[in-house]
């Protein structure tokens, strides 16, 4: 059985009180979530990045190095 059987499978033996926390607790997990609005196409990051003097890559590949 998956994830979301099981859960739905939870959800239907709840009680009106206890629906209403998992209510709250749904709505905080979506007010949380990134907006997929906020993507930008390849084109529009080409555009923005097109004028940077910086290494991006090299930049990245040492940051990752100080992580270690």
């Amino acid at each position: 059985m998956g994830l979301k059987e099981v859960i739905k499978r939870d959800i239907d033996s709840l009680r009106a009180d206890e629906l209403l926390i998992i209510a709250e607790q749904i709505r905080r997990l979506k007010k949380s979530k990134p907006s997929h609005g906020m993507g930008r196409s390849i084109e529009e990051i080409r555009k923005m990045t097109e004028t940077s003097k910086s290494n991006w890559a090299e930049d990245v590949i040492k940051e990752r190095q100080e992580r270690g």
